[in-house]
């Protein structure tokens, strides 16, 4: 957008808001750029022009917690030039952004030199906006607090699963062993494959409470991948009638097998339980080599997500329509994805939903 008809300057007179413009800077930040550090100096206010920012604060563990996100048409870091106090929050980029930088020294005098109703409707605008704030902040430190209960309530499963887990495995490899007819053999099969996918789910839900995700990469075969997923899926959605298919790819990638299934698994399982059992769903999973990286895609058939989650799709605790749902499973699919040094998108409609997982290509 045109930094004159941007909302910031719909404040002041024309004269002054012109000089405003005049005194502004475009710049540009890529993807996760840090435009300021919580505690710098306030020595400009910043205007949004294109793309999104994140403004994050250190809580008591020294964790930075989301407590807004700005798009175009938002301008922030006016309060710490008001007061002269150092920046409260740390600002990044979501994306590539491009800003207005006006400088302290211009936006004093053009507010020096408005009527005093221009002052009264900026400072009101400015309140508006900090009571949003802080309302998100308390509502962060509360999901973090929603986390770290999780975080140990997984923690007691995980000593609880041991001996139940370790009793099954023994169970299902004696009968395994015993009988070698092809359906138990694809029962034990099964019961295994499940047991080991419930015991990396509850460990995933521990570590992503303790902001941690351990990685064993190796370079693998996407299509030794999709056909572990397209199997494990099978287990769950044999009484649907959703189907699972992989498109063949020779591709490889440099990635954790087993995490990144179970990221596939859960994006599987969504589109699934979106789309419902009375329909005929479809859903395909697909690699691709695109600018250097190699991007996999999870899509699907169903109704789209709700515009209402769309912006926070991949926050804790954000569901829509599920039974039992957690809300953790994007969240946590999202930090796996990261932890590769990869990024998760999608984008839907009504006649279906395109996750996208893009990584560093191999091979």
């Amino acid at each position: 957008m045109d930094i004159l008809s941007h909302r910031f300057l719909s404040h002041f007179p024309a004269a002054r808001g012109a000089e405003l413009a005049r005194a502004a800077r475009s710049i540009r930040f890529p993807d996760q750029a840090v435009i300021f550090e919580e505690g710098a100096p306030s020595d400009a206010i910043y205007l949004i022009l294109t793309g999104r920012v994140r403004l994050t604060k250190r809580g008591a563990g020294g964790a930075h917690q989301t407590i807004a996100r700005l798009g175009p048409d938002n301008y922030f870091g006016e309060l710490g030039v008001l007061d002269g106090s150092g920046r409260s929050t740390r600002a990044l980029a979501e994306g590539p952004v491009q800003l207005a930088r006006i400088p302290h020294k211009p936006f004093v005098k053009a507010l020096s030199q408005s009527p005093w109703h221009t002052v009264l409707r900026l400072f009101n605008h400015i309140s508006e906006n900090l009571r949003t704030t802080n309302d998100r902040y308390v509502t962060e430190v509360t999901r973090k607090e929603k986390i770290t209960l999780i975080g140990e309530m997984a923690n007691g499963m995980i000593h609880d699963f041991k001996s139940p887990f370790t009793t099954i495995r023994l169970a299902v490899e004696s009968l395994a062993i015993e009988h070698h007819d092809r359906r138990t053999q694809e029962l034990c099969h099964t019961v295994s494959r499940q047991i080991r996918r419930l015991a990396g789910m509850v460990e995933e839900v521990l570590e992503f409470a303790r902001g941690e995700t351990h990685l064993t990469k190796r370079t693998v075969r996407l299509q030794a991948l999709f056909e572990h997923v397209t199997e494990t899926s099978a287990d769950s959605l044999r009484q649907t009638k959703t189907k699972v298919a992989a498109r063949p790819t020779a591709l490889l990638a440099t990635v954790d097998f087993d995490r990144l299934a179970r990221v596939l698994l859960n994006l599987v399982t969504n589109a699934a339980e979106a789309i419902g059992p009375a329909h005929r769903g479809r859903i395909t999973l697909a690699a691709t080599r695109r600018h250097g990286q190699c991007e996999i895609t999870v899509t699907d058939n169903g109704p789209g997500i709700p515009r209402l989650i769309r912006d926070t799709l991949f926050e804790p605790f954000v569901t829509h329509g599920k039974r039992g749902g957690t809300g953790l499973g994007l969240a946590i699919a999202k930090s796996v994805v990261d932890a590769h040094g990869g990024s998760l998108a999608f984008r839907s409609s009504s006649r279906g939903t395109t996750f996208a997982i893009r990584l560093p290509a191999a091979g």
